[in-house]
């Protein structure tokens, strides 16, 4: 005779998970998924003060990072000051920084430069390094941090990768340079406009010419 619902018949006497047996295991999981976590925040601020080669910070870097990385460089060469206005501001300033670069040949690596760029003179990782920052988080496949005074709001994003941790640039560079937008809708600016503004700050001492020339392709 078949058996009824839920009949024994056909079980293999294993002791079934209980709820509390799976949570067990979900934290466990996810302490451990904090840990590689800030253990590879640790190992990319190293290899970014280090100057690490190319393939070293893209290993860090998201698959969409990384092409958009390049998306950002074929902009740089092409972009002229009407589509420059279409930028936010921390596209704007990396398109003006890369044409400073190429007009006064200050270029020290021959390719991935839009890498180099951002991650070693832009700036944008100083303004994270730069204050307290709190407590990392992680949530199934995606981590963060945020400042200590406000720790559930983020300004650095992660995404776990199969067997690991890297960060999802594209996200995270508009968190880091929020505090720096609201200056452009303060005065009515432009990205384009605060990125030349950023950009005569920095280097008005050394370069000149640091003016709407910028918003133009220069000749690559």
């Amino acid at each position: 005779m078949a058996g009824c619902a839920g009949s024994s018949n056909g079980s293999t006497n294993e002791p079934a998970e209980t709820a509390a047996v799976r949570d067990a295991k979900v934290k466990a999981q996810e302490s451990q998924k904090l840990a590689m976590l800030e253990e590879m925040y640790d190992l990319f601020k190293k290899s970014v003060e280090n100057r690490a080669p190319s393939d070293i910070l893209l290993d860090f870097l998201t698959d969409p990072s990384e092409a958009w990385l390049d998306e950002l460089e074929s902009h740089a060469k092409s972009y002229d000051a009407t589509a420059m206005d279409t930028c936010q501001f921390y596209e704007a300033y990396a398109i003006v920084l890369y044409r400073l670069y190429e007009r006064e040949h200050l270029w020290t690596v021959p390719d991935y430069r839009m890498l180099y760029l951002l991650l070693y003179d832009s700036g944008f990782l100083d303004l994270a390094n730069h204050v307290k920052m709190g407590p990392f988080e992680v949530k199934n496949d995606r981590g963060s941090v945020g400042l200590a005074s406000s720790p559930k709001v983020p300004i650095m994003l992660f995404n776990w990768d199969d067997t690991k941790w890297k960060l999802d640039l594209i996200e995270t560079l508009p968190l880091i340079t929020k505090g720096v937008e609201a200056t452009a809708a303060k005065k009515n600016w432009t990205g384009a406009k605060l990125a030349l503004y950023w950009l005569d700050k920095k280097y008005h001492l050394q370069y000149s010419r640091l003016d709407e020339s910028l918003l133009e392709p220069i000749g690559f």
